[in-house]
């Protein structure tokens, strides 16, 4: 089985979902083929999952005197600060076999990565469901794991979230190369609601692969390992390419249209019937 592997690219927030969305739908219009890309965030970014309600005026306010910019993922799940990590996307679906159900694909993609972190020398393991806090900072996605998503030493590594449209799905999430709390002391943080020690709780909750390896991680070797573990567990044999002109063009459209329009950044979350999520950080399906 042949699959694309993109190159590594850092985009803006509604540059970088607009992207996945758009491999999405051509997967399933049926002109991409399976694919995998690795990107980065500039600038930093705040993403909010599907179902999340909107960031609060002292939040948004906050945020731009950070420099910080947010979207809205198409994707559910909890909010995901991007800055210093590697965020991957891997969109597939039935006819490569991908046949649900959720849990069972998410796992299947979960151990992918567990074979390439293995040759990293990290003996990660796929979690079981903790989202159970009711902390301000459980809003956040890292601050619990859902299942199967990646921990080392019982703490959250790699956060992600999957949509299934039709008979696609897009699977994207971040993996920590460090984890620094200052977003979610500074920014984040509500007086009003935000309770002592929340911080330190998700300091404890969560691991950056420099310190899960005692060295700062190259972001190409990552990405070797990564792609490899999904290789040998999907079977799929990645050959570099890049975006057709069709999904460039596609990205442009849902970039001006969708994601850098505050109706949808700031759209309020509610569930209409079309997302049935099999968990918190996963979910069936989304349309925009």
């Amino acid at each position: 089985m042949i699959g694309r592997l993109l190159p590594w690219s850092a985009g803006t927030a509604a540059w970088n979902m607009a992207v996945d969305e758009a491999l999405l739908i051509s997967y399933l219009q049926g002109v991409s083929p399976l694919t995998l890309r690795f990107y980065g965030w500039a600038p930093p970014a705040l993403s909010l999952g599907y179902l999340q309600q909107p960031l609060s005026a002292a939040r948004q306010s906050r945020c731009r005197e950070a420099g910080v910019v947010w979207v809205k993922r198409p994707t559910g799940g909890r909010a995901v600060f991007h800055q210093h990590e590697l965020t991957y996307a891997l969109v597939t679906g039935e006819r490569h076999g991908f046949t649900g159900p959720v849990l069972a694909d998410y796992q299947r993609i979960g151990l992918g990565f567990k074979r390439g972190f293995a040759r990293l020398g990290l003996a990660v393991e796929l979690a079981a469901d903790t989202r159970r806090s009711r902390s301000p900072l459980s809003q956040a996605c890292f601050a619990n794991s859902s299942w199967y998503e990646i921990t080392y030493q019982g703490r959250k590594l790699v956060g992600s979230a999957q949509l299934r449209r039709g008979k696609a799905l897009l699977q994207h999430g971040s993996i920590l190369l460090t984890f620094d709390p200052w977003f979610w002391q500074e920014v984040w943080a509500d007086g009003s609601t935000a309770a002592p020690g929340d911080s330190g709780d998700l300091q404890q909750a969560v691991i950056g692969l420099a310190e899960a390896l005692n060295h700062p991680p190259e972001r190409s070797v990552v990405i070797s390992v990564l792609q490899q573990g999904l290789s040998e567990v999907l079977g799929v044999t990645w050959q570099e390419g890049v975006l057709s002109a069709e999904e460039l063009a596609l990205a442009t459209r849902l970039q001006k249209e969708k994601y850098t329009n505050s109706d949808w950044n700031n759209r309020r979350g509610r569930n209409d019937g079309t997302l049935a999520g099999a968990s918190g950080d996963m979910e069936e399906e989304a349309s925009g």
